[in-house]
């Protein structure tokens, strides 16, 4: 017996060094991109085949720079918060509790808002251009928009437009419909059936855990000094709020390729049957967007001079990558009517060793 556990061990051990290899040169550049973009805390998770293969936690989280990032460090993970929120809704429509079919309109306040975005110099309200000279159309508020369409930021037309005020309003209008609350929805379809754990639904979540306590405080550079943030006083709502760290996140990945969430039919929906074109989509609370042959669903999340995270699924190669980060760094730029997420310096990088030499296998 001893002997064959020797044997086990001695076999084993060079299989996890080789493991551990392969992630060593994306540790370093996540190191590298830390330090060259002044954020104190960064932590990141890499899923494979319904796992936890790989997670790095660099710098601090402390305001001395003494307490090192851990696993349980926790960031507000701002807009990565839609995925999350509209598979709650998502699963809460298929037991038969909620219409995907109620307008938005069931919000008291939906026609005012409507007015007002759709006549501000806001992109996303006002309409425009991004950067690359695609039309932003404007917000209709003649088109009675719904539940299901909203989750899919058709709110300004046919063609999605990233619109997170409007996206804002789903809370209100299932209140208004009669509809439960939001965080018992994302509760009990999610959290708890996905097993996340030490996440704050907001700032009012009663049952918060340790989520604050563990939360990295946010920074932002001024000049050549790093400033630590007031935190945002926003709650809880579809397109923002959540407070967590990697793992449970990881564990919603998990969760949500494993059937556990909604049926993998709505999944295999988004990867095989949703015909996107140069610009991409967002269905369900996902940036779609087709890169080297691989159909991408992903999210980011900026709480302006606060925090950024990134949220990658590569499906079709059951791969996920998750980083949070308590400054800005981690976001890019991205436009409202393009999904580009291969245009963030982490996100390609991770495209590039990990997604890129797979296909060629």
């Amino acid at each position: 017996m001893l002997r064959a556990l020797l044997a086990f061990i001695l076999l084993a051990a060079p299989a996890a060094a080789a493991a551990q290899d392969e992630f060593a040169e994306f540790e370093a550049f996540l190191e590298e991109f830390r330090r060259d973009h002044s954020t104190p805390s960064l932590s990141a998770v890499i899923v494979r085949d319904g796992a936890i293969v790989w997670e790095g936690y660099f710098g601090t989280y402390d305001d001395e720079g003494e307490i090192p990032t851990t696993a349980d460090t926790t960031y507000s993970i701002a807009s990565v918060t839609k995925p999350i929120a509209a598979t709650a809704i998502l699963a809460e429509s298929l037991a038969g509790d909620l219409e995907l079919g109620t307008p938005m309109s069931t919000d008291a306040d939906w026609d005012g808002t409507c007015e007002w975005l759709s006549t501000s110099a806001i992109p996303f309200g006002g309409g425009g251009a991004d950067r690359h000279g695609n039309p932003i159309a404007p917000m209709d508020c003649d088109r009675p928009t719904t539940l299901a369409e909203m989750l899919d930021m058709r709110a300004n037309g046919d063609t999605f437009v990233y619109n997170p005020i409007a996206f804002a309003r789903i809370d209100r209008a299932i209140s208004g419909a009669g509809g439960r609350a939001l965080r018992a929805i994302v509760r009990d379809r999610v959290m708890e059936p996905a097993g996340m754990r030490n996440v704050a639904l907001g700032w009012h979540d009663p049952e918060q855990g340790d989520a604050l306590r563990f939360l990295a405080p946010p920074f932002h550079p001024v000049g050549d000094i790093m400033a630590k943030q007031a935190l945002s006083d926003d709650d809880f709502r579809a397109a923002g709020g959540i407070i967590a760290a990697p793992r449970a996140l990881a564990a919603f990945d998990i969760a949500y390729d494993a059937g556990l969430l909604v049926p993998p039919a709505l999944r295999k929906r988004l990867i095989d049957d949703v015909e996107i074109g140069p610009l991409g989509d967002y269905r369900h609370g996902w940036w779609l967007e087709d890169w080297a042959g691989e159909r991408l669903m992903w999210h980011s999340g900026w709480d302006e001079g606060r925090y950024s995270s990134l949220y990658l699924k590569v499906p079709r190669q059951r791969l996920t990558l998750v980083v949070l980060a308590n400054t800005e760094a981690v976001w890019w730029g991205n436009s409202l009517v393009k999904a580009e997420v291969a245009e963030s310096p982490i996100a390609r990088r991770f495209l590039d060793q990990f997604v890129a030499p797979r296909r060629k296998d």
